[in-house]
C-alpha cells in the first residue's frame, strides 16, 4: 500500500489588506481634508447662507470645528446692515455650539446649546458692505430730525403772509353789501311810489266825516249813505292790501340791509381773530418738540429694546421664504419636502447671547430659534435680566415670536429703571443747541406683532433732569427757555406700522406748555401789525356803513309810515258808521212822530 502525501490548504485572511489600505488612505484623505479645508468651506457656507438671509454681506474671521462632541466655533462675525451698508447690524466676537448628530444624519441642523459672546449692534464697518437686496425704508429718521430742528430757526410768522392766506372778509362783506344797497335803493324808490299819500288818507277822513254829518231824513237817504260808505270801505281794503305788500317788502329790505351791515360791522374783528388763529396754528408746527428733540434718541434706544424683532425676525423670515434667498449663478436649488409634524430642519434649542454696551455685558437666554414654528409648535422665546449695572439699576425684558403663514406674530414686555444719562446731545445746530446734562430714566412698555404689524407703546420718565439749551433766534429761545426749566419729563411713545418700517410717535406735557408759550410769542410779536390791520379794516367798514346808513333809515321810516297808515285805515274801517246813520234816522223819525 503506497503512502500518499497531502499538502495542507492555505486559509485566506478575512482582512483584505489592499482594501484596508485603500480605506485607510481614504480616511486619511478625509481627515486631511477636514483638517485643511473643512473650516474654510464652513466659513464660506456661513458667509453665503447667512448673507442671503440678511440681504447683505456677512464676514467671518475664523471657523473651527470639532468631531467629539460634534460642534463648531465661529469668531469675528460681522453682519452688514442692508439699510446702512457702512454699519454692521450685528458684530459677534465668538459663537459656538454643539450639533445633534442624529438629526444631522437625517438632514436637519439642530444645535443643542449655543453661546454667543461680545455682541454689539450698529457698529461702523472698515469697508462698506455689499447689499444683495435693498430694503424699503420709511425715511431717513436722522434727516427728519435735522429738518425738524431746522424749522426752529424759522422767522416768526409774517402778518402780511397770514393776511394773504386768510382772504380778508371785510372787503368781501363790503362788496356784498354794496350789491344789496343797490337793490334796496330800487326797492325804496318803488315803495315811495306805491305808498298812499297823506293827502289820500286825509281825503278819506273828510269823506267819512261828511257821511257821518249828513242830515238823514228818509230811509232811502240812509241806504244811499250806506252804499257810499261800502264803496269807501272797499277802497280802504284795497289800500290796506297795498300797504301789506309795502310793509312786507320794506321789512324784507330792512332785514337784508341789517344782515349785510352787521356782517360789514363784524368783519374786521373776525378777520383779526382769524389772523390770530392762523398765527397760533403756525405755532403748532413747532410744538411737537418732544418728537423733534427726543425722537431720534428714543428711536436709537428702541433698536436695543426691539433687537430681537429688528434682527432675528427678518432673518428667520428670509430663511423661511426661498424666494428671498436667491441662489448664486451656477448653483442648484435645494427643495425641501417635509411633513407638517416633522421636526424643523433648523433649530437652536437653547442659546445664550452676550450683548455688550460699553463695559456692560448682558446675557439673553433664548429657546427654540427656528423659522418653522408651525412644525415645532412653540414660539422662539427670549429673556433678559440685569441688575445693578453701570448703565442701569434694573433691566427686565422678555418676549416671544413665531413665524406664521401671514407674517410674524410676537409680543414683548420690558421694564428699565435707573438709566443714568450724561451729556446726551439733542441738537447741535449753530442757531439752536440742546443737550441733556444729566438725567435718570425709567421706562416700561409692551409691544406686539400681529401679521408683521406693530402695535404698542411705552412710557419714558426722566427725573433729576438738567438740560442745557441756547438759541440765537427769538422763536427758538422760547423752546430753549422751556427746556432749561425742565426737571422732570414724562414721554408717551407709541409704535405702529410694518415690521420693516415701524412708525414712532412721541408726546409729552412739554408739547402743551410750549404750544401756549409759542402762541403767546407769535401774538405778542405781531401785536403792532395786527392793530394797524384792525384800524384799517375798521375804517373801511365804518366808512361804508356811514355812507349807506341813510338808506336803512329811509326804509325804516317808510316802514313806520306804512304801519301808521295801515293802522289809520283799520281804525276808519272799524268806525261804527252804519250804527251812527241808523241812530240819526231813528232820532229823525222820533222827532217827526213826536210832533
Amino acid at each position: 500500500m503506497s503512502k500518499t502525501n497531502i499538502s495542507p490548504v492555505e486559509r485566506r485572511s478575512t482582512i483584505r489588506w489592499s482594501g484596508l489600505g485603500v480605506f485607510l488612505i481614504i480616511c486619511g484623505l478625509l481627515f486631511a481634508f477636514s483638517w485643511l479645508l473643512l473650516d474654510s468651506i464652513l466659513k464660506w457656507t456661513i458667509e453665503r447662507s447667512v448673507g442671503a438671509m440678511n440681504g447683505a454681506e456677512v464676514n467671518v474671521s475664523q471657523v473651527d470645528h470639532r468631531w467629539s462632541p460634534l460642534g463648531i466655533e465661529v469668531r469675528g462675525i460681522q453682519v452688514t446692515d442692508p439699510a446702512q451698508p457702512d454699519y454692521n447690524r450685528l458684530v459677534i466676537d465668538q459663537l459656538k455650539g454643539s450639533v445633534n448628530v442624529e438629526q444631522l444624519l437625517l438632514g436637519r441642523l439642530h444645535i443643542e446649546d449655543m453661546v454667543a459672546t461680545g455682541i454689539r449692534v450698529h457698529q461702523p464697518r472698515a469697508k462698506t458692505g455689499e447689499v444683495y437686496q435693498t430694503t424699503e425704508e420709511s425715511g431717513d429718521l436722522k434727516q427728519w430730525a435735522l429738518d425738524s430742528l431746522a424749522d426752529l430757526n424759522m422767522a416768526l410768522p409774517d402778518v402780511d403772509e397770514i393776511v394773504a392766506r386768510i382772504e380778508l372778509q371785510t372787503p368781501a362783506a363790503i362788496e356784498r353789501a354794496k350789491a344789496t344797497v343797490a337793490e334796496q335803493r330800487e326797492v325804496l324808490a318803488q315803495i315811495k311810489q306805491d305808498l298812499p299819500s297823506a293827502e289820500l288818507l286825509k281825503s278819506y277822513e273828510e269823506e267819512l266825516k261828511k257821511l257821518t254829518e249828513t242830515d238823514i231824513k228818509t230811509p232811502q237817504q240812509l241806504q244811499q249813505l250806506q252804499d257810499q260808505f261800502n264803496a269807501l270801505k272797499e277802497q280802504f281794503e284795497a289800500d290796506r292790501e297795498r300797504l301789506k305788500s309795502i310793509k312786507e317788502r320794506a321789512s324784507q329790505a330792512v332785514a337784508t340791509l341789517k344782515e349785510d351791515f352787521e356782517a360789514v360791522q363784524q368783519a374786521p374783528s373776525q378777520d383779526i381773530e382769524r389772523a390770530q388763529q392762523l398765527l397760533q396754528f403756525n405755532s403748532e408746527g413747532f410744538t411737537e418738540i418732544t418728537a423733534v428733540l427726543f425722537g431720534d434718541q428714543m428711536r436709537q434706544w428702541s433698536q436695543y429694546i426691539l433687537l430681537a424683532y429688528d434682527t432675528l425676525a427678518p432673518m428667520l423670515a428670509r430663511s423661511a421664504d426661498e424666494s428671498l434667498v436667491e441662489p448664486q449663478r451656477g448653483e442648484g436649488v435645494w427643495f425641501e419636502f417635509s411633513q407638517a409634524d416633522e421636526p424643523p430642519s433648523f433649530l437652536v434649542k437653547k442659546a445664550v447671547t452676550e450683548f455688550v454696551w460699553g463695559e456692560t455685558r448682558v446675557d439673553a437666554n433664548w429657546t427654540n430659534i427656528t423659522h418653522q414654528h408651525q412644525q415645532l409648535g412653540q414660539p422662539t422665546t427670549f429673556q433678559v435680566r440685569s441688575d445693578q449695572s453701570p448703565l442701569w439699576q434694573l433691566l427686565n425684558l422678555n418676549g416671544e415670536l413665531a413665524l406664521t403663514d401671514s407674517g410674524v406674530d410676537a409680543k414683548q414686555q420690558w421694564q428699565v429703571k435707573g438709566v443714568s444719562l450724561e451729556e446726551v446731545g439733542l441738537s447741535d445746530s449753530s442757531e439752536f443747541t440742546a443737550s441733556i446734562v444729566q438725567a435718570l430714566v425709567d421706562s416700561e412698555g409692551a409691544v406686539s406683532l400681529r401679521d408683521s404689524m406693530f402695535d404698542g407703546g411705552a412710557t419714558v420718565k426722566f427725573a433729576e433732569m438738567a438740560v442745557a439749551a441756547q438759541a440765537d433766534n427769538r422763536w427758538a429761545e422760547v423752546v430753549a427757555s422751556a427746556l432749561r426749566q425742565l426737571q422732570r419729563l414724562d414721554i408717551n411713545a407709541n409704535i405702529a406700522g410694518a415690521l420693516t418700517s415701524p412708525e414712532f410717535s412721541f408726546a409729552s406735557d412739554l408739547d402743551r406748555q410750549l404750544g401756549a408759550a409759542l402762541k403767546d410769542a407769535a401774538l405778542d410779536a405781531s401785536k403792532g401789525e395786527l392793530a394797524a390791520l384792525q384800524t384799517k379794516l375798521q375804517a373801511e367798514s365804518g366808512g361804508f356803513l356811514g355812507e349807506n346808513q341813510e338808506l336803512l333809515e329811509g326804509l325804516m321810516e317808510l316802514l313806520g309810515d306804512a304801519e301808521q297808515q295801515d293802522n289809520k285805515l283799520e281804525e276808519m274801517m272799524k268806525a261804527k258808521f252804519e250804527r251812527q246813520l241808523e241812530d240819526k234816522l231813528k232820532d229823525r223819525l222820533k222827532g217827526v212822530f213826536g210832533r
